[in-house]
């Protein structure tokens, strides 16, 4: 079995190491097996080094077949390293972009001036075995010395909890994963939202619960300041963005206090709005009418951030106002999809900008939104990333008469299989529970 180490200790270090796997996975005569969590840990550095080097490291390990020989293989992988960014450097503990190791080969012992196998060090970072030990637990150290002929997962057991943050360079697992949907942890700074409406209006509030949802696993939090349930009152520009002009700065103040540095989603139809969020860190705009409004189009032609297309027939949501119910929802969705994607890069803006949100409840019966979900994988045709709103939603009435507070059981179900169908982002509130179900779901169905 082959292992290699990724690390990442610059930029987005979670994109990056998601890029280099998806690079890795391109190596030709080479297959992916296996992804491990993703572990936090202090940067490991020499004495007297410069402060801008002590920036954490999220690292991880990967498990391959190849039949490229080692050096072969390690040829590939300092190409990908170069592809994602990183500068040719003589330093040997900088801060970097991203790193891959090779960390293990199956039993082979190799010390030369182009590799080292196993990894310099291998037995004594956490950071690097404990990756490695939860995907190749059975691997036996090869080297002569006080680990030879022990597993993985035995010499692993002197640090303790994998947790705690107690292990050497303060390593610790955390609940983010590069091989599974990435998630969007839901901020409502409105009254009537559906299931949790008025809780987060104060700027205090509403930070604290961003920093808790990118602790649990979400790497973008999306904010919105006006509700789009059934019969919520509709919003002006003006109150929108006084709404949420505090939360936006406040997030702005305390973002060195986040886990890790999460992207930031404004959900606003207004593209008076819009145009002054992008005077901000922002990442995304995620309009929920889909773009039709041709300022708004403008508005985004004119920027870099990412779009979030999402098609509805009503905003705020009726039931009244769905998808004909003749019409074959997917059928519908999907040309409406192509049409809605091929205008917006005429306009100017690129298709890998765009992520489509079929809108699930937005003008569809329970039983539209239900045939959308069992059907998304055909989406994936139109190549653009993709984006479910499922969390909580009333379609779930067909299965559970739990209110909508209390129908997390049913989105985290739901989100297991969309991760499944390849979907690339997942918009939910309870973003704890659904990342420790891809954590266990990951364990025990991968070789």
């Amino acid at each position: 079995m082959i292992i290699l180490g990724l690390g990442s200790n610059l930029a987005h270090r979670i994109s990056n190491l998601r890029r280099g796997l998806t690079l890795i996975k391109s190596i030709p005569n080479t297959r992916v097996l296996n992804v491990s969590p993703l572990y936090l840990s202090d940067a490991l550095l020499p004495e007297n080094t410069s402060p801008m080097w002590d920036q954490p490291y999220i690292n991880l390990a990967l498990s391959c077949e190849t039949s490229l020989s080692p050096d072969e293989l390690q040829t590939h992988l300092k190409e990908i390293e170069k592809t994602v960014g990183r500068k040719q450097e003589k330093r040997r503990w900088g801060p970097r972009v991203l790193d891959i190791d090779i960390l293990a080969w199956d039993d082979l012992v190799r010390k030369d001036e182009l590799l080292i196998i196993p990894h310099r060090d291998l037995c004594e970072r956490p950071f690097a075995l404990w990756p490695l030990a939860d995907i190749a637990p059975e691997w036996i150290f090869p080297e002569p010395g006080p680990y030879q002929g022990k597993k993985a997962a035995q010499i692993v057991e002197r640090w303790g909890s994998r947790f705690s943050g107690e292990a050497p360079l303060h390593t610790r697992q955390i609940p983010h994963r590069i091989d599974t949907a990435q998630l969007v942890g839901i901020l409502n700074v409105t009254p009537d939202s559906f299931s949790d409406g008025g809780v987060f209006n104060d700027p205090e509030e509403a930070v604290r619960h961003a920093q808790n949802l990118v602790a649990a696993g979400a790497e973008i939090i999306d904010i919105g300041a006006e509700s789009t349930a059934p019969n919520a009152t509709p919003l002006d520009a003006k109150t929108e963005w006084l709404r949420l002009l505090p939360v936006i700065s406040s997030l702005e103040n305390n973002i060195s206090t986040f886990l890790i540095h999460p992207k930031i989603s404004i959900d606003t139809r207004h593209a008076s709005v819009a145009e002054k969020a992008l005077h901000y860190n922002i990442n995304w705009i995620n309009d929920v009418t889909g773009l039709v409004d041709p300022a708004m189009r403008q508005v985004l032609a004119n920027a870099t951030v990412d779009c979030v297309v999402m098609h509805h027939v009503s905003i705020p949501a009726t039931r009244e106002k769905i998808i004909p119910r003749e019409q074959d929802p997917v059928a519908y969705l999907y040309q409406w999809s192509e049409q809605q994607i091929a205008m917006l890069k005429q306009q100017g803006i690129a298709e890998e900008r765009i992520i489509l949100d079929v809108g699930i409840g937005f003008g569809k019966s329970a039983e539209q939104s239900y045939m959308l979900l069992k059907n998304i994988k055909q989406f994936k045709n139109l190549g653009v990333r993709l984006l479910v709103g499922h969390s909580r939603k009333s379609f779930y009435q067909l299965f559970t008469a739990h209110p909508a507070e209390a129908r997390d059981v049913e989105t985290t179900v739901t989100s297991l299989f969309l991760d499944e169908q390849g979907v690339d982002y997942l918009r939910i509130h309870n973003v704890d529970m659904c990342a420790r179900a891809f954590r266990i779901k990951k364990a025990l169905f991968t070789v």
